[in-house]
C-alpha cells in the first residue's frame, strides 16, 4: 500500500491503488475473464463431440408382440409372442464432427466481440473509478479545510474570550459581551465536532471506492490543499472518440452479427457421425460368457430447416428493432457528450473568476478583521463590530474554500467530458 512517509494518501496514490484494487475494477476484470471463457465455449463446437453411454435393462415381464399367423400356416390370425431377453446391457461411444455450420462460426465472432465489449466497459469503469475517487478526495479536502477554518476561528475566539474576561474583571467591558463570545465559541465547537464526523464518513466512503478494508488505518494528505492553485487554467479540446460511444458502437456490431447468425439458421448444417458399441442380451446375467454383440456405424447427418413457425423471422425483427433503438442511443450520447463538454468548459471559466474574486475578498476580510481587532483592543470598537467582522471573515473563508473545491471538481468534469481523465494518473499507471 503506497503511502507518504507520514502514512497519508495523496490523490495520485488513491487513484493508483483504486485502479487495481477497487471492487469495481475486480468485477470488470472478472467480466473480461468470463468473456474469454465464452470464446472457448463457442470454439468447443468446432471440435469433435465425443459421448460415451451405457445402460442396463432388466425386464420383469418380457413385452409381447403380435405376429401374423401366416408364419406358422394359420392365415388370418395373430399369434402373441414374447420377444427379447430379460437382461440387456448397452455400452457405446459416439463421435460427431461438424463439417458445415454457419451459425457456429458466427457465434465465435459474437463471443470475440463480447470480449472486446467487456474490455471497453472495463476502460469505462476505469474512468468512473478515477472520476469518483477524485471527487470523493476533493470532498474530503474541502471538509478538512472547513474544519481548519473552524479551528482557526475557535483559536481566535479563545484569545478574544481571555482578553474580554480580563477586561470584565477590570470593569472595562460588560459581562454580556463575554457571554456573547462564549455562545459564539460554543457554536463553533459544535460545528467543529459535526464537521469531524462528516470527514470520518467521507474517508470511509473513499476507502470503499479504492478497495481498502474499513478496519485498516486510512487518512488523506491534506497538504495537497495548499498546492491547489489558480495560476493555470486548463484548456481541453473535446474528443469525439469517447469510450461511451465505443461501447455503443461495439454493441451495434454484436447486434449485426446476431442478425447474421439468425439469418444463417435458414441454411442446412452438415455433420459426420461415428458410433461403436457392445450389447449383451441374455436371460441370465452372466457377463463372462456370450452372448455379446458388437456394432459400428459411420455416416453423415444433414439438417435442413424448413419451417419453424416464423420463429427465426421474429428473432431477426427483434434484433433489428434493438439496432434502431441503439442508433438513437448513439445520437443522444453524442449530443449529451457535447453538452457536458460545453457546460463543464463554461462552468470552469465562471468558477475561475469567482475563485479569483473570493481570493481578493478573503484578503480584504482578513485585513478588516485585523484592523477591527486592533481597534477593539484599544477600546475604539465594540464587541458587536468585532463579532460581525469575525463572522464575515469565517464566511468568506468557507466560501473561498468551497469555490476552490468546486473549481477542482469542475476541472475533473471537463477532463471527463474531453476524454482525458487518465491524465490524472501517474505515468506508471497510464
Amino acid at each position: 500500500m503506497a503511502q507518504n512517509s507520514n502514512g497519508k494518501f495523496t490523490l495520485d496514490q488513491c487513484l493508483d491503488f483504486a485502479i487495481n484494487n477497487s471492487y469495481a475494477a475486480h468485477r470488470a476484470n472478472l467480466n473480461i475473464d468470463e468473456a474469454g471463457q465464452q470464446i472457448n465455449e463457442a470454439r468447443s463446437g468446432v471440435l469433435p463431440q465425443i459421448i460415451a453411454s451405457g445402460s442396463f435393462d432388466h425386464s420383469m415381464v418380457l413385452p409381447t408382440t403380435m405376429l401374423p399367423g401366416e408364419l406358422i400356416g394359420e392365415s388370418g390370425t395373430q399369434i402373441p409372442v414374447q420377444m427379447g431377453s430379460k437382461n440387456e446391457l448397452d455400452f457405446g461411444v459416439s463421435v460427431e464432427q461438424v463439417i458445415f455450420s454457419p451459425t457456429l462460426f458466427t457465434g465465435i465472432k459474437i463471443a470475440r466481440n463480447n470480449q472486446e465489449l467487456q474490455k471497453l466497459r472495463a476502460a469505462m469503469t476505469r474512468e468512473e473509478i478515477i472520476f469518483d475517487v477524485s471527487n470523493a478526495f476533493y470532498d474530503i479536502l474541502g471538509s478538512m479545510q472547513e474544519l481548519d477554518n473552524i479551528n482557526y476561528m475557535i483559536a481566535k475566539q479563545h484569545s478574544l474570550y481571555r482578553l474580554t474576561e480580563k477586561r470584565v474583571e477590570e470593569n472595562v467591558t460588560r459581562e454580556v459581551d463575554l457571554n456573547r463570545i462564549k455562545v459564539n465559541l460554543t457554536n463553533l465547537q459544535a460545528r467543529g465536532k459535526n464537521m469531524g464526523n462528516i470527514i470520518s464518513q467521507q474517508k470511509r466512503y473513499l476507502q470503499i471506492l479504492i478497495g481498502i478494508p474499513i478496519e485498516d488505518t486510512f487518512d488523506v494528505d491534506d497538504s495537497e490543499m495548499k498546492s491547489i492553485g489558480m495560476s493555470e487554467y486548463r484548456e481541453c479540446s473535446q474528443s469525439y472518440n469517447r469510450i461511451e460511444l465505443d461501447v455503443l458502437n461495439k454493441q451495434r456490431e454484436m447486434l449485426e452479427l446476431e442478425i447474421r447468425s439468425h439469418k444463417m439458421e435458414y441454411l442446412p448444417t452438415l455433420s459426420a457421425i461415428a458410433t461403436a458399441g457392445y450389447q449383451f442380451q441374455s436371460n441370465r446375467l452372466n457377463l463372462t460368457k456370450d452372448p455379446w454383440y458388437s456394432s459400428a456405424i459411420v455416416g453423415v447427418r444433414l439438417t435442413i430447416p424448413i419451417f419453424d413457425g416464423l420463429g427465426k423471422r421474429s428473432r431477426i425483427k427483434q434484433k433489428q428493432i434493438q439496432m434502431q433503438s441503439l442508433d438513437w442511443d448513439i445520437r443522444e450520447t453524442r449530443q449529451t457528450l457535447s453538452v457536458n463538454y460545453l457546460n463543464a468548459k463554461n462552468q470552469l471559466e465562471v468558477i475561475y473568476e469567482l475563485v479569483q474574486a473570493q481570493s481578493e475578498n478573503l484578503q480584504l476580510a482578513e485585513k478588516v478583521y485585523t484592523q477591527t481587532m486592533a481597534l477593539y483592543t484599544e477600546g475604539l470598537a465594540n464587541i458587536t463590530d468585532l463579532l460581525e467582522t469575525e463572522t464575515s471573515l469565517h464566511e468568506v473563508k468557507i466560501t473561498y474554500t468551497t469555490e476552490l473545491i468546486r473549481y477542482k471538481k469542475t476541472e475533473i468534469d471537463l477532463l471527463k467530458a474531453s476524454g482525458t481523465l487518465e491524465s490524472l494518473l501517474s505515468d506508471t499507471r497510464k
